[in-house]
Order: structure tokens, then C-alpha cells, then sequence
């Protein structure tokens, strides 16, 4: 026992140092090429030494989420193969310790490091990302502000949810405007006016007549009425409607599951942003199939050399991603479920990896 518990030490300290070192080049070539492609729009913008670096302080946990997929897959397969290398796999095998108990440690890790995965790239990587496409907009490539934003949604200081289907920015008027009043029941009023406008001089909104409903909790339709003379329910301003919110691709798991229940709410088709929300979480298992791919590769090469094994990885890897990829274009074009789309390549590449395991156990 102690012997085993020896050799997943020594496993995990092999993967830990290839995958660190693998991190560390992958990040620093992406960087560099980065640079290189932004460095015209770096001048033309005049950006000094501190923007830029600001600028790539806030890319660095995007590069290390992209660099880590292939960095965990080279470490598994240059770990197992140079313990391949001398020998010491086929002791361990002729001994009757299972290729399972024997990569045990390397799965284990495949495990913790999709929950790593997870809540790094929700609670780091968008954040940082959204920052980073903050100075890029505004910076970087600046551009004049839209004449008219369309699709509209922000929520009121009461709590209320504002639709606007078309908001003209320069005169402050907003066209097909719908305020909800939501809580945890469900809706309980709704007012829809054809248009509303804001009158500097006095600081509030006129609106066309509109059309209050109101509900009971189950939300069924207690009554409705024009609605001529009630104050608005609106208490954000022009400022508001036009200050940038985080935009869909820039946000988290929690933030874009949040930002589907409003568009359902308001009676908008999710579609495209369910389908997203199954690719941010499917994409986190990327790190347990590439090791799980990984310990086969490693194990099916010779042992004088890895390059087929490492040949295979990478083309696993990329066939991997041109799955999920893939099945996340056919959901957006398709009726088919978004999750049927996305997780296809999830569960491919998962049974591959489960069946060339087997194979590899039995050799």
C-alpha cells in the first residue's frame, strides 16, 4: 500500500510539474501573438505601457483557461509515458495492480480540476473577461455610441422589469415599452405603452396612453384598463437605458441563467442564450476527457517514443472541439434541444475515452 501511495505522489508531482511548465509557455505564446496582432490598434489608439498592461492583466485568466485543456492532456501522457518509458507500468502490471488503481490518481484529478474549471472560469475568467472587452471597446477600438439600441432590458430601482423594443438614443424616446412588476409569485401588473419620452426640462417621462393589466398570484388576468392618467412606473432615466450592461457572451453561468429567466418572463425566445449556457457548462468537462484520453495514449505508444501518443492527444483534442463547437452552431440553427446539440461531444468523446481505457486495461 505504501508503494502505491508512493507511485501516485510521484505521479501527481510528474503532472503537476509538466502541466505547470506547459501553462506557463502556452500562456506566454498567446500573449505574444497577441501583441503582435493588437499592436497597430495599441499605437493608433496611443495607448500607454500602463493600458496595455492593465490590458493583458485582465487576459490572463482567458489564456490560462485555454492553455489548461492541452496543458492537462500533455501532462498525463508525458507523465504515464516516460513511467512507460522504464519499465516501470509493465512492473507495476506484472505485480497485478490494475491500470485503474495505477492512473487512479490522475482521474481523481480529472474530477477536481473540472470543479476547479467551473468556478474559475465563472467567478475569474468572466469577470476578468468583461473587463478586458471594456478596454477594448472603449480604448483599444473605440466607437461612436449606437443611434438606437433595440431589445432593451433593465430593471428599476422598485424592482420592476423595463422591455424596450426600440430605444432612440439621441432623442430619449423608446418605442414598444412593456414595465413589469415581478416578485417571487410570479407577475402580478404589466403596463404596455406604444411609446414614452423623456423631457429634460422637467426631468420625468411622458407616454403614449398604455394598457394596465394586473394578476392574481397563479397569474391569471384579474382586469385590465387604458391606462391615461396613472403616474409612470419607471424611475430609471435615459442614462440608465444607455449605460452598457454586460453583454451575454460576458457573463457567468449564474448571470446568463438569470438573464433567460427575464427574457422568458417578458415573453422573448432564450433560445440562442440556452443554447450558450449548455456550452459554458459542458465545456468545463473538457479537463477530465483529456486525461482520461490521455492515460490511453500515453500507455499505446512505443516506449522508446511518445510522439504517437501525443500525435493522437492532440487529435482527440481538436476532433473534441470540433464536436462541441459544432453541435453549439446546429443548436443555434436548429429546433433540436439545445442541450441534445452541445453535450454530444461531451458524451462522444466520454465513451471513446471509457472504451479505449478498456482496450488499454486488457493489453
Amino acid at each position: 500500500m505504501r508503494v502505491i501511495t508512493l507511485i501516485d505522489r510521484y505521479l501527481v508531482r510528474s503532472f503537476f510539474s509538466i502541466m505547470g511548465t506547459t501553462v506557463l509557455g502556452l500562456v506566454g505564446v498567446f500573449a505574444i501573438a497577441d501583441f503582435v496582432e493588437k499592436i497597430d490598434n495599441f499605437v493608433d489608439a496611443g495607448a500607454g505601457g500602463k493600458i496595455i498592461l492593465i490590458y493583458y492583466y485582465y487576459s490572463i485568466p482567458y489564456f490560462i483557461d485555454m492553455a489548461l485543456p492541452m496543458s492537462m492532456l500533455l501532462a498525463t501522457v508525458f507523465s504515464l509515458g516516460r513511467m512507460n518509458k522504464h519499465y516501470e507500468i509493465a512492473a507495476m502490471r506484472a505485480s497485478g495492480i490494475s491500470l485503474l488503481r495505477i492512473s487512479r490518481s490522475l482521474i481523481i484529478l480529472g474530477v477536481l480540476f473540472t470543479l476547479f474549471q467551473f468556478v474559475f472560469q465563472n467567478l475569474v475568467v468572466m469577470p476578468f473577461n468583461h473587463k478586458h472587452k471594456e478596454i477594448t471597446r472603449n480604448v483599444i477600438k473605440p466607437k461612436s455610441g449606437p443611434r438606437r439600441l433595440k431589445e432593451v432590458v433593465r430593471q428599476d430601482l422598485n424592482g420592476n422589469i423595463i422591455l424596450i423594443k426600440s430605444f432612440d438614443v439621441r432623442k430619449s424616446i423608446g418605442k414598444d415599452v412593456s414595465i413589469l412588476a415581478y416578485r417571487d409569485s410570479g407577475i402580478t401588473q404589466r403596463w404596455d405603452y406604444a411609446s414614452i419620452t423623456w423631457i429634460d426640462s422637467s426631468s420625468s417621462w411622458s407616454r403614449s396612453p398604455g394598457l394596465k393589466r394586473e394578476f392574481d398570484a397563479e397569474g391569471k388576468l384579474l382586469f385590465q384598463r387604458i391606462d391615461s392618467s396613472d403616474d409612470l412606473p419607471l424611475t430609471i432615466t435615459p442614462v440608465d437605458i444607455k449605460k452598457e450592461q454586460i453583454r451575454p457572451n460576458e457573463m457567468n453561468i449564474f448571470q446568463l441563467k438569470e438573464f433567460i429567466e427575464k427574457k422568458k418572463i417578458l415573453g422573448v425566445n432564450p433560445h440562442r442564450w440556452i443554447v450558450d449556457y449548455h456550452f459554458k457548462i459542458a465545456f468545463v468537462m473538457t479537463g477530465f476527457i483529456v486525461i482520461l484520453m490521455g492515460i490511453s495514449f500515453a500507455l499505446q505508444g512505443t516506449r522508446e517514443n511518445l510522439a504517437l501518443g501525443v500525435g493522437k492527444s492532440v487529435v482527440a483534442l481538436f476532433g473534441y472541439y470540433i464536436l462541441l463547437i459544432g453541435g453549439q452552431k446546429i443548436a443555434y440553427n436548429s429546433t433540436m434541444h439545445p442541450a441534445i446539440a452541445v453535450w454530444f461531444g461531451d458524451v462522444f468523446m466520454l465513451v471513446l475515452g471509457i472504451y479505449l481505457f478498456r482496450q488499454t486495461s486488457k493489453k
